[in-house]
């Protein structure tokens, strides 16, 4: 019997020190996984730019988040007045690294956001913009834009409900009629002056006229011995038969010295 009990006795104790040696290596395990499995946190706030617009204009919503730990997905669900506001069917914008969809509704629009492939989830102390949707404006008021719900899920699964939702306000007015466009008044375009062009004056060429001379008309022709004519004008004809006369009468006189001197060379 004593043998017995002190068996069983030893074999108790290495079973003992067995679990405890598996609960000092387990615990830190466990208590590790439960700290790593930590469901995501944010704090969300809403806030729209402009915060005064126009009938027709266009304004983008924006969800913020701070405080963000380990956040790989999430739902935002954006609520307002559909008199006063609807999303304009573009494409949401969200943080790089992941992909950003929504779905519209009457009076509401879901934004979802999930990061892609092995991406780490979002952490950040300071604020990060989760999501930027374009809203265009419908009718004069004040329209409430508020955060109705959001789903924020871990990179392990985690899932947090907010339910506290923020929101923000939007001043609308009626559309601004358009100035009057002035007329602008008529240039009054400088008229070029008339360019004087000089025009050459004709330098008046002095050009000698010959004075006619004045030729004598013919009076009448006197026939000259040997049947030539011998054309006379005026007191020129007078002086020509004048000197004929003379040669003649000398011509005689000669032939009269002449026949004489031979006459007396005979003698």
């Amino acid at each position: 019997m004593p043998t017995t009990t002190s068996a069983r006795r030893s074999r108790m104790r290495r079973f003992g020190a067995s679990l405890v040696a598996s609960l000092a290596l387990i615990g830190p395990l466990a208590v590790a996984s439960a700290a790593h499995a930590a469901p995501p946190t944010a704090v969300l706030t809403v806030e729209v730019a402009p915060a005064t617009a126009a009938v027709g204009d266009t304004v983008v919503v924006t969800v913020r988040g701070s405080g963000v730990t380990d956040l790989y997905a999430y739902d935002l669900v954006l609520s307002a007045d559909d008199l006063l506001l609807e999303p304009t069917g573009d494409a949401p914008t969200g943080p790089e690294g992941g992909y950003t969809s929504a779905v519209a509704a009457p009076g509401e629009v879901t934004i979802s956001h999930s990061r892609l492939g092995t991406s780490p989830g979002l952490s950040s102390t300071g604020q990060i913009v989760l999501a930027s949707v374009p809203v265009r404006v419908l009718a004069v008021g004040t329209a409430r834009i508020e955060l109705s719900a959001a789903r924020l899920v871990s990179s392990t699964g985690e899932v947090t409900t907010n339910a506290a939702g923020a929101s923000t306000s939007l001043s609308i007015t009626a559309t601004p009629s358009p100035s009057p466009t002035a007329t602008p008044a008529p240039t009054a375009s400088a008229t070029p002056a008339p360019t004087s062009t000089a025009t050459p004056t004709s330098t008046p060429t002095t050009t000698s006229t010959p004075t006619a001379s004045a030729s004598p008309s013919p009076t009448g022709s006197a026939a000259a011995p040997g049947g030539s004519d011998l054309a006379t004008t005026g007191v020129d004809a007078a002086a020509w038969l004048t000197s004929g006369v003379v040669g003649v009468v000398l011509l005689a006189a000669g032939a009269l010295l002449v026949a004489r001197r031979r006459q007396g060379v005979r003698e």
